[in-house]
């Protein structure tokens, strides 16, 4: 039996199965050797590798080739997904306490932590006595939160916790510092205006976790492939790029079942094969990726899927500026994107991050099969949608909406409802759509 060296499901905990990161990690660790012991938070999507980042950051090995010892630096990771609608401050800080107890290696400051994550009460001058008596033993606390909007989103942690926290942080004796990951900017992930404008959030230096390069990809693959007696082709290397880009989870997903492949007697048609797994892999992440994108990213990505595939239809390219002319909305919207990794830029355009995301795209918003009623049923409950456009408009729109789904008929004629764009996107619609 060989086992499979690519892993999908679960975050990487041993360094020698990361790869690349090196300027995010080298932000992180300057930040944490600077005066200023300064704290950093890790955005990145989800799948993207956020946790593996953090379990490589609080590696022993790692942090001693960073002159960061645990005998000196307690490095805590803490999961908040745990948190929920029940969830105080008070409880946070007992688990954090007892967490930070368990990997101090000094008796005294292990029974003091033990001691107070024990009380009913933890006021801000408790932490700040714990934290002077850190500091007196030379030692120093990172807190590795991991998925923090958990926090900054829960009703129950309002703008007192985010400024005691904040001035705990930033204390003159500089003993804690702070590593948040989480899917967004947290300030954007906050359930109050109040706590969205709280000072707490400069703090951070913002780290924002990209797609792989392509020369960080094949790294990956080729060293997981170093100790079996598989080298993948050139033809190998394409059709991974094609469908996964250089997504870190769907790399991993590719790699694994391309893999798969050449022990199931199908390395004749072993990209088939790839090919319709990874679909049926990488589903769920594509929903989600989608789902959880607003009205004006969703039109954004369905232009990008439509203009891909008229490309391949027609053969002709596109830019950045036949984008824009598509969609005037797309300027910081396409900044988002590419911040979430659902988008890469290459040279004077954008594109998205991999081939079988425009297809699902293009799957999703076509799939009329779930539709309750028939287009002119449809339209007649919604006829208020069409009103306000020209009967130019109307009739473009007769010929494109049948095609789309129920879901998506609305996000379409917002789309193309500006008269500037209207014939544009009409006739990339049709293109792209095909004949109905």
């Amino acid at each position: 039996m060989i086992d499979n060296p690519f892993d999908f499901g679960n975050p990487i905990s041993d360094p020698k199965h990361f790869f690349g990161r090196g300027r995010e990690v080298d932000n992180v660790f300057s930040r944490l050797r600077n005066a200023g012991f300064g704290s950093s938070s890790i955005v990145g999507e989800r799948r993207m590798g956020k946790t593996s980042l953090l379990n490589y950051l609080m590696h022993p090995s790692v942090r001693h080739s960073q002159r960061l010892d645990s005998d000196k630096y307690l490095f805590v990771y803490e999961d908040l997904q745990k948190v929920n609608e029940d969830t105080t401050p008070v409880q946070l800080w007992q688990w954090l306490l007892q967490a930070m107890s368990q990997c101090c290696k000094d008796n005294e400051v292990e029974q003091m932590l033990v001691k107070l994550s024990k009380a009913e009460l933890i006021t801000i001058a408790d932490l700040t006595t714990s934290l002077n008596e850190v500091s007196k033993k030379g030692m120093r606390i990172v807190l590795l939160l991991d998925e923090f909007e958990h926090v900054t989103g829960n009703h129950n942690f309002g703008p007192d916790f985010f400024y005691n926290l904040r001035s705990l942080a930033i204390r003159p004796q500089r003993s804690l510092s702070l590593i948040t990951s989480s899917r967004r900017l947290l300030s954007d992930l906050c359930h109050s205006e109040a706590i969205r404008s709280s000072p707490f959030f400069n703090i951070f230096a913002h780290i924002n976790i990209p797609l792989f390069t392509e020369n960080e990809a094949r790294d990956l693959i080729s060293a997981s492939l170093n100790e079996t007696a598989v080298s993948f082709t050139d033809a190998d290397f394409k059709a991974i790029f094609q469908i996964a880009g250089t997504h870190p989870y769907f790399l991993q997903v590719a790699c694994s079942f391309l893999f798969e492949a050449y022990f199931t007697n199908l390395r004749s048609d072993k990209h088939t094969f790839l090919l319709k797994e990874f679909e049926k892999q990488a589903i769920p992440q594509l929903h989600y990726s989608w789902n959880s994108s607003d009205d004006q990213e969703k039109i954004v990505l369905t232009t990008l899927a439509l203009l891909e595939r008229q490309r391949k239809i027609e053969g002709l390219s596109f830019n950045t500026k036949q984008l824009q002319d598509l969609y005037e909305h797309s300027g910081q919207t396409l900044k988002r994107l590419e911040m979430r990794s659902l988008l890469a830029s290459k040279a004077d355009r954008y594109c998205l991050f991999s081939t079988s995301f425009g297809e699902w795209i293009c799957t999703e918003i076509t799939a009329t099969i779930r539709d309750q009623k028939n287009y002119n049923e449809w339209l007649k409950s919604n006829k208020g949608m069409m009103d306000h456009l020209s009967s130019r408009g109307k009739k473009e729109l007769g010929e494109i909406l049948p095609k789309i789904s129920s879901k998506y008929r609305e996000l379409i004629i917002t789309w193309v409802s500006d008269p500037q764009n209207l014939i544009m996107a009409a006739r990339l619609l049709k293109v792209a759509l095909g004949p109905g």
